[in-house]
Parts: structure tokens; C-alpha cells; sequence
């Protein structure tokens, strides 16, 4: 029997996943779920369409936001599709994408045409072996302390991909890129297949502001920390389409990749080669020796916050962050958002901003205006000035619709941040994922406290809904991933999801009483004995 990777290689041989553009339309047309061949179900996921599950006639749409960025327009249509496809909601992703479900074979083919034809956006390479939206600043071009503005690269690159076609649509496996500009590196370019970050250097006197560049990190179940190549890259749209043009080459002529898709990303081929040979083989599919520079490492922002606090930008106009609990907007408050931004926004090209913590920013306000904006939000249900773990506080799709999840998210998201919002006093943001299989959609292996579901027997019942827990995760200069919390040396330790809330209240409550004069909790869990960790999560009724 050939395996999954064999088969998936021998499809995408047989027939290109952009080829299957006319026959998304054509089974749309025709209305007949069962009437759609198997192979391109496969291939709808290069347009962004998911089987949905249980697999019985829905799917998941994913909408393409390059960088993030929308304006009221946009996300006023995308709204209206989520109330007429999508009963009324669509969830934020850690990509800064949206997501629409309940979609059914009928609808894709006007949904399509609205995308493409009346928002002039596309949908190319939202999903497949093929590179994924590329994440940026959600306040490229605005903040007043940016290195470099990351918005024209951000576009620049996806656009490449586009227009590419064919170039970049049978790779190994998906392909992640991102670009940060900012200070705080809030795209997480260290867990990224290929992302830029904003450096500042010295030369000859005179400051020189462009890109480091990093490649090879991921999450999954087997997490790897992008290496840095150590060069610099002046921020020049060519050079820097060049360079990624190139390094998606690298990645795709690696036949080795193909052999399995569990193996199959670009993290495991630089991991394996190491950076050195990697940009040397970089420079080579380059035809030119990049500008080496041995002082560019690592980011050094601490690359967790999306800058949903709100605050002033250059222009002296003021943004305002949206706090979006558990990812999960109704089509209603999408319009409601859209008339926001028309009211309040001074720049009909700069209005809204999605960001990778699931949350959305409205920018370029009037200060005078921010309390009646406020007001507003907070009268449709999205208060902006909500405790700081909304605005940290993650979570994947779930058993709701995801086919590899073996836990419900949402919803329990949303239970954890009621109990701490509730019970739970916080002065500063925390970092919380609930991820519903070990796949890392909501990046549990960064967060400060990382929930990841698996199932087990409690009580005598088999299947019970539990979580593993992990704490310290943090990126920037020192990179650490979250550990798992064990008992006796690697037996990680389960806790019934009905109870999990209260493990969190135990940690954050131990880590207010423990902490040294500006420790944060990454900090802080890192220096705790394993099994001390073990007795704070470990409740009376486990």
C-alpha cells in the first residue's frame, strides 16, 4: 500500500493544485457534494477550502489577508459572506487570515467572484504544499520607533508567489513566511519557515537600517527555532522577493523532503545541513554573494506581544486594539467593525489590521475620538479596554470542525478566559494557548502557559477530554520552548479539561506571589524545580 506521502506526491504530479480552479467552479455550479471527486477535494485546499467536519457536505474557507491588512471595505464583504454562508461567524487565525465554516459546494463559486472580483483579493496558496499568507507588523508604516516599515515587503512577497503560479504550487509540504519591522518582532519570525526582522547596524560612521534573515523554524509536534543566516539585506523590494523567490527554489528541488510529510518541512532540511551550507546554497540559486553579517543573530524583542494595547502612532493619530476572544467574530460585529473604521479612521487606506494573536487593531483614530470609539466597541460586544489576558489568551478550531483535533478549543477557550477574567487578577499580559492536537496551530510551544489536548480514562471512562501543560515558552534574543510539566522525569502530566482552568489560576497565582522585581513568567517558570511545576498543576480531584 504506498503511503500518504506517496500518494499526495503522485496527485499533485497528476494534476497541478491551481489546475483545479475551473472545477471548483464547475461542482459549484453543479450543487452536488458527493459529486466531487476525492483527488479534488484534496486540491480545493490550495484556493483556501477545507473538508469541514465531519466531511459531510461543509467547509472551512480560508480568506487570504496579505500582512493582515484590510480596509472597511474588505472586511464589511467578508462579513456579509459570513452571514449568508457561514451562519454568522468566522474565526481570526494566528496567520492573520479569517476563517468562514458551514461553506457548502453551491456557494464557493460567488464567494470566489466577491473575493477576486468585487475586493480585487485572491486566494492562491491559501493552504496546500505551497507558501502560505506572509504575516507582517500589523502596524507596518506606522509606529513611530519601526525599524523598517514591513507592509511593501509583506505584499511584495505574496504577490511573487502569485504571480508565480506554478513556480511555487507543488513544494514539499506548506511554507510559511513572515516579515517584522518593529521592535518588538511581533510576527514571531523565529518560528517561521522563512521571515525577516528589522536590524539596525554601523557602518563607517553612518546608521543603516534593513532586514536579518532567519530560516528553518516551525512548530508541530517536533519544534525548531529558525537559524539565523547572518546576513543583511537592504530593504530593496527586489532584493528581497529575490531572496525569497530563491529560498522557496531550495526548499522545493529537495527531493529528499518528499519521502514523508511528517518530515517534510524546510525546518528538518536546514536542521540538517546547518545555516552555513544552507545560505551557501542560497547564494548559489542567487548567482551573487549576499552582504555576511556575523552580528545579526537574533531578533531581540521579546516577540510575544501584537501590539493590541492600543497607544499613539508617527502621525500623532491614535490605534486602538480589539481585543478578540478566542479568535471568534460574528459576521454582524464584522460590519458593525467595518462602519467603525469608515466613522473613525482618517486614512480609507490604513483602517484595520488583523494580528497573529487573534485580534484586530483600528487604526489611524483621531485621540479625541478614542473614548467615543471605545464606547462604541464596547456597545457591540468587542471593549477594547478588556483585562490583558483577552488579547493573549489563543486557541486553534477544535474538534468543532478541525479533522485532526482530538479536543474541543473554543469553547474551553472561552471558559478559561471567563474563570480568569472573573476570579483571576492579572497585571500583565500572559500568553495562553489551548491547541486541540499536538499540530501547533495555536503555538503552544511559545506561550507562557501552552495547553495541548490528547485523551485519556478518568474516573473509569474512556476518551475523557485532558489537557498537557506547558510553561515558559518565549521568543527574541533567547529563545526557549515551553516544557512540558512531568512527573518522574518525561511522564507528562494530564488534566481533565472541566479542571484545567483551575491548574492556570494555580500558576499565575504563584508566579504574582514569587516573582523578582521584573520577571516575567517565562522567567519565572524557568527557574522552577519540574517538580514543583507538578504540584501547582496537580489538583485534588486528578
Amino acid at each position: 500500500m504506498a503511503s500518504k506521502a506517496a500518494k499526495v506526491e503522485e496527485l499533485k504530479q497528476t494534476k497541478d493544485g491551481l489546475d483545479v480552479w475551473e472545477d471548483l467552479h464547475r461542482y459549484s455550479a453543479q450543487g452536488d457534494y458527493s459529486a466531487i471527486h476525492p483527488d479534488d477535494l484534496e486540491l480545493f485546499k490550495w484556493f483556501g477550502v477545507y473538508r469541514q467536519k465531519p466531511n459531510e457536505g461543509h467547509f472551512m474557507l480560508r480568506v487570504k489577508i496579505p500582512g493582515g491588512a484590510l480596509s472597511a471595505f474588505k472586511l464589511r464583504e467578508i462579513g456579509h459572506l459570513a452571514k449568508e454562508y457561514g451562519r454568522n461567524f468566522g474565526d481570526v487565525s494566528t496567520r492573520q487570515d479569517i476563517q468562514l465554516h458551514w461553506v457548502q459546494v453551491q456557494d464557493l463559486a460567488d464567494i470566489m467572484d466577491r473575493l477576486y472580483n468585487k475586493l480585487g483579493m485572491y486566494q492562491e496558496f491559501s493552504c496546500g504544499d505551497a507558501p502560505r499568507n506572509t504575516t507582517a507588523c500589523p502596524l507596518a508604516g506606522e509606529l513611530a520607533d519601526e525599524i523598517v516599515d514591513a507592509g511593501p515587503f509583506a505584499r511584495a512577497i505574496s504577490d511573487m508567489y502569485k504571480a508565480g503560479g506554478k513556480e511555487f504550487s507543488n513544494l514539499p509540504r506548506k511554507f510559511k513566511t513572515a516579515v517584522s519591522g518593529c521592535p518588538i518582532h511581533c510576527v514571531a519570525p523565529q518560528i517561521t519557515c522563512a521571515a525577516l526582522f528589522g536590524v539596525k547596524r554601523m557602518r563607517r560612521g553612518v546608521e543603516e537600517r534593513g532586514f536579518g534573515l532567519v530560516v528553518g523554524g516551525g512548530l508541530r509536534d517536533t519544534a525548531h527555532c529558525a537559524q539565523s543566516l547572518r546576513v543583511f539585506l537592504k530593504p530593496d523590494v527586489q532584493l528581497i522577493t529575490d531572496v525569497f523567490r530563491r529560498i522557496a527554489h531550495v526548499f522545493r528541488d529537495q527531493d529528499s523532503l518528499r519521502q514523508g510529510r511528517l518530515r517534510a518541512r524546510l525546518k528538518f532540511y536546514v536542521a540538517q545541513v546547518g545555516w552555513e551550507a544552507f545560505r551557501d546554497q542560497l547564494e548559489g540559486y542567487l548567482g551573487y554573494r549576499l552582504d555576511h553579517d556575523d552580528s545579526i543573530v537574533w531578533p531581540e524583542g521579546a516577540g510575544s506581544d501584537d501590539h493590541c494595547g492600543g497607544g499613539i502612532l508617527r502621525n500623532g493619530l491614535a490605534f486602538v486594539g480589539v481585543p478578540i476572544a478566542r479568535g471568534r467574530l460574528s459576521g454582524d460585529q464584522m460590519v458593525q467593525l467595518a462602519d467603525l473604521a469608515d466613522k473613525y479612521c482618517q486614512h480609507p487606506d490604513r483602517q484595520i489590521n488583523a494580528t497573529i494573536k487573534q485580534n484586530i487593531l483600528l487604526l489611524n483614530i483621531p485621540p479625541a475620538k478614542v473614548a467615543d470609539l471605545s464606547k462604541e466597541l464596547q456597545d457591540i460586544g468587542l471593549p477594547p479596554n478588556a483585562l490583558p489576558v483577552r488579547r493573549e489568551l489563543i486557541s486553534c478550531t477544535g474538534t468543532q470542525f478541525c479533522n485532526l483535533a482530538v479536543v474541543e478549543t473554543k469553547e474551553r477557550a472561552k471558559a478559561i478566559l471567563d474563570y480568569l477574567e472573573a476570579r483571576v487578577p492579572m497585571d500583565e499580559p500572559l500568553f495562553i494557548s489551548v491547541s486541540g492536537c499536538p499540530n501547533s496551530c495555536a503555538q503552544y510551544q511559545i506561550a507562557d502557559i501552552g495547553l495541548q489536548g490528547t485523551l485519556y480514562t478518568y474516573k473509569g471512562q474512556k476518551g475523557v477530554e485532558h489537557y498537557h501543560v506547558l510553561v515558559g515558552g518565549r521568543l527574541g534574543a533567547d529563545p526557549v520552548f515551553a516544557r512540558f510539566v512531568c512527573r518522574e522525569g518525561d511522564r507528562k502530566i494530564k488534566v481533565p479539561a472541566d479542571l484545567v482552568h483551575l491548574a492556570i489560576e494555580q500558576l499565575i497565582r504563584a508566579y504574582q506571589a514569587e516573582r523578582q522585581t521584573g520577571e516575567c513568567f517565562a522567567a519565572w517558570a524557568n527557574r522552577q524545580d519540574m517538580d514543583r511545576l507538578a504540584d501547582l498543576i496537580t489538583l485534588p480531584d486528578t
